[in-house]
């Protein structure tokens, strides 16, 4: 019968995509869905959210403007009769969406009976209908619009939706559909319909940037109204070719604060969940890398000097698996141990040799030791062969004979005769070295 869908299943149809897309980027704004991508910082997060709200009212103002040019002539047909009959059209302010059916089939059952057969549009034009269903055609459609518009406030959590024409009257306009629902003066039963309200360029720039330019708003206009601080975006309708009017949604600042400041909370916990887990992790690691071999370390050096158990050195370094400082350090704890212990063992034996080749009881070297330094000099007199046997053999010797009126007492003999002992030794290295 006309551009608009008339199978009464395709309003609900429309009304579910609203819902369906309302909740879908609803949920990107307020964070069901939004850590696919994780902003970097706190202020690429402030980024991210207005973005993603300018886009989820975007969204928003794109279906509103699709339902309606689907409806083509039918939304035309629908504009230019109730801004001429704002007046005299009534609307209940309480209807719902079953009254929208029930004004539907109301207007379905005069047409088919004032004109069965036809088609509107194509077998008769909206001026040949009577004025009881014109009037009966705007009811149905004002009442579809305004519930459409509402739905799409509710879901995708907005404000405020309305459509807006300019009244041709400086810089008037009227408010066509407009989600928030006044009575008449007068008469609060029925909606005011088509209201005409100032909007100044100084308030309202990008609302009138929009109708001017024929292009979505560039920015937001900014309001303090009966709704709180919001943000206004408008985008103009187009049907065949023709420029009709704006719509346009309002979001309340405080939401988009409070979508904010939720989604910056959510980040400072899991920034916070991470770092806490990442210490965990690091404090395990410097542990298992550091604290644990120290103390196995300072474990067994204490162990070592209580019984100086020289396999414990090999312990030490079987646990010095890595490169890093405390591997290297046990290292050479462990070469240190092993030369202490070879150190020992070669004090031990000499002092075992010195034991065997002196006197017990006076130290003076005995007849071991006497055999032992005849043996040492024939082993190296017997390893020269070009010397002269007479040559082979050199002894430096001092002789003194007491005498009473020099030597005091014996050890004066003695003194004197190591004194000629080391006189001819000089004089025998003076004659080898000629």
């Amino acid at each position: 019968m006309y551009g608009k869908s008339v199978i009464l299943g395709e309003i609900w149809v429309d009304g579910l995509k609203v819902f369906c897309l309302g909740w879908y980027y609803f949920s990107n704004i307020y964070g069901c869905d939004s850590f696919n991508e994780w902003p970097y910082n706190f202020f690429s997060a402030i980024f991210h959210i207005q973005r993603a709200g300018e886009e989820s009212v975007q969204q928003l103002v794109s279906y509103l403007k699709d339902v309606i040019v689907e409806d083509g002539d039918d939304f035309l047909l629908y504009k230019n009769y109730i801004i001429e009959h704002r007046n005299e059209v009534k609307i209940p302010v309480d209807f719902t969406t079953e009254d929208v059916f029930s004004s539907r089939e109301k207007y379905e059952t005069l047409f088919a009976q004032q004109y069965p057969g036809k088609i509107l549009g194509k077998d008769i034009q909206f001026d040949e209908l009577s004025s009881e269903v014109q009037e009966a055609f705007v009811v149905y459609n004002h009442e579809y619009y305004l519930d459409l518009f509402e739905k799409a406030r509710s879901a995708f959590n907005v404000i405020y939706t309305y459509f807006v024409i300019p009244t041709g009257h400086e810089l008037d306009m009227y408010f066509m559909i407009d989600a928030v629902r006044e009575g008449k003066k007068g008469d609060e039963k029925h909606l005011n319909l088509c209201d005409e309200l100032p909007q100044t360029l100084e308030r309202h720039f990008y609302m009138w940037e929009a109708w001017n330019s024929g292009e979505k708003s560039t920015g937001f206009d900014t309001y303090d109204n009966e709704f709180g601080k919001t943000y206004a975006y408008y985008a103009p309708l187009f049907i065949n070719g023709e420029k009709v009017g704006v719509i346009a949604v309002d979001v309340e600042i405080a939401d988009v604060n409070k979508a904010i400041l939720n989604n910056s909370l959510r980040q400072i916990f899991y920034v916070g969940l991470v770092l806490v887990i990442a210490v965990a992790l690091m404090l395990v690691v410097i542990y298992k890398s550091y604290i644990a071999k120290l103390s196995h370390l300072q474990k067994s050096v204490k162990a070592y000097s209580l019984d100086k158990n020289v396999a414990l050195a090999r312990d030490i370094e079987k646990d010095a698996n890595g490169k890093d400082e405390i591997s290297v350090l046990a290292l050479q704890v462990s070469s240190m141990i092993l030369e202490l212990e070879n150190y020992m063992k070669s004090l031990l034996e000499t002092a075992q040799a010195l034991r065997d080749t002196k006197d017990a009881l006076t130290g003076i070297r005995n007849k071991t030791a006497y055999d032992n330094e005849v043996r040492r000099i024939e082993w190296k007199m017997s390893s020269n062969e070009k010397l002269e046997p007479w040559e082979k053999v050199s002894a430096s010797i001092g002789i003194a004979v007491y005498d009473s009126n020099i030597d005091a007492n014996v050890a004066n003999v003695f003194k004197r005769a190591d004194k000629a002992m080391y006189q001819r030794k000089k004089e025998m290295k003076a004659v080898r070295e000629k």
